[in-house]
């Protein structure tokens, strides 16, 4: 038993004893009792696992002389571009300003992949005449006002990694039941410890590997499908640029751990049911094996000026998904705000002062209802109609490039803690 008195309270993290008259293991600080055997597996379970995400740096083949590459560098940006020798100028990507030859490429990594356009510059323009329709708070003349200054296509450089992984995730969960009687409502919160442990695949799942591209906007416009990958030759990127790699494979594998260990959480989490809530308190993932790779994946930029500030778009060359952060009408935010807020808190009210027609505190309790209900209600509406035109950031987790049937759940375990009762009164109805 000796191994269990380091083992710390998963309820509040205090110290944990055997106690011998109740052959259990107690928290002596929150007096919570463990079965022997339910803690031990808990701690094993939490403990045993090393958490190993250090990746191995793959050796890429580099450019020999019959592939030799033209660089251009904008003396606007300072933006590099790579394309064929049969380029003889092209405009930068990043500024919209012409380039001027500086020299030849020779060496450096060649990509392993590259996944060709599909879609050409007119798609770009519609996809993004298309994209503004439906932005609630997008305000009324930026379609008008909006000028849209340049449309380049791109090769961006992206890092791909595969890895098969080991993964164990700890999670608080709760079960809650509600009853009452004539003079009180209750509240039954269970509280339990579960713990899960899988392997899974994940397959070319893309880093972007190009300082100057914006990370958050690459992710946006994910998914892309590597079925339709080619080996690399020169000839795709013949009238396009290609932009070479400046952000090295080491410096991406944070990126690629974190969201695979998101996507293996969230793998893990699924298997979870029958619970009212699930939160996640730790987790460790182990590689098995890793390897990582170098690709080219088309992409098309907008710029545009609207009121003398520039605003970018970035469209998905293979499959035509487009985003960018569009501007918010104050006065439409505040219009709407305001009504929800009125229509939300109204209804409320109501119902609440039909609900509550035989109690003493009928019109404060409504009033409260009214006033918090609208409230939160409203701040539920705006956070949806700002995410929907301020949709760049990063994405969660990595579900888009798990390996088919890769998934397999390996360890399962429920451990009931503790409970907890609240009661409520019931507020006396007046009698005439």
């Amino acid at each position: 038993m000796q191994d269990l008195f380091s083992c710390t309270c998963p309820c509040c993290g205090g110290s944990l004893k055997f106690e011998a008259s109740l052959q259990k293991v107690k928290c002596e600080y929150c007096d919570t009792e463990f079965e022997v055997n339910d803690l031990k597996e808990l701690n094993d379970a939490s403990n045993n696992i090393e958490e190993n995400t250090s990746w191995e740096a793959s050796s890429n083949e580099e450019f020999g002389l019959d592939d030799q590459l033209n660089v251009y560098l904008c003396e606007t940006c300072g933006g590099e571009v790579m394309c064929d020798e049969n380029t003889t100028s092209t405009l930068c990507p990043y500024c919209g300003n012409p380039v001027i030859l500086k020299g030849r490429l020779t060496g450096g990594l060649k990509p392993n992949y590259i996944i060709p356009f599909k879609l050409e510059k007119d798609a770009a323009k519609n996809n993004l005449n298309n994209y503004f329709k439906g932005k609630i708070l997008l305000p009324n003349d930026f379609k008008k006002l909006n000028e849209v200054k340049e449309v380049t296509s791109l090769y961006v450089p992206y890092w791909l990694f595969d890895a098969s992984v080991s993964g164990m995730a700890k999670f608080r969960t709760t079960r809650v039941r509600t009853w009452s009687d004539s003079n009180y409502r209750y509240k039954e919160t269970k509280h339990y410890q579960v713990i899960r442990g899988g392997d899974i695949a994940f397959e070319k799942l893309p880093v972007d590997a190009s300082k100057k591209m914006d990370d958050q906007m690459m992710e946006s416009i994910e998914p892309f499908d590597f079925k339709e990958a080619k080996d690399y030759n020169n000839a795709y990127i013949v009238g396009y640029a290609a932009d070479k790699y400046d952000v090295s494979q080491e410096e991406t594998f944070e990126r690629a751990n974190v969201r695979i260990k998101e996507g293996t959480v969230d793998a893990l989490r699924s298997t979870i049911h029958n619970y009212d809530t699930v939160n996640l308190v730790d987790s460790t993932i182990n590689y098995k094996s890793n390897s990582a790779y170098y690709a080219y994946y088309p992409v098309w930029t907008l710029n545009s000026l609207y009121k003398e500030k520039k605003y970018q778009f970035a469209m998905n060359g293979q499959t035509g998904k487009l985003t960018g952060n569009l501007p918010i009408s104050f006065i439409k935010a505040t219009i709407i705000s305001l009504l929800s807020f009125i229509i939300f808190g109204a209804a409320l009210f109501g119902l609440f002062y039909a609900i509550m027609s035989d109690s003493e505190n009928r019109m404060i309790i409504s009033v409260a209802a009214g006033l918090i209900g609208g409230i939160v209600l409203t701040v539920l509406v705006m956070y949806f109609l700002v995410r929907q035109i301020k949709p760049v950031r990063y994405q969660h987790g990595a579900a888009s490039y798990v390996v088919d049937g890769s998934f397999d759940l390996t360890f399962k375990k429920d451990i009931y803690l503790y409970r907890t009762v609240t009661k409520t009164a019931i507020p006396k109805t007046n009698k005439k």
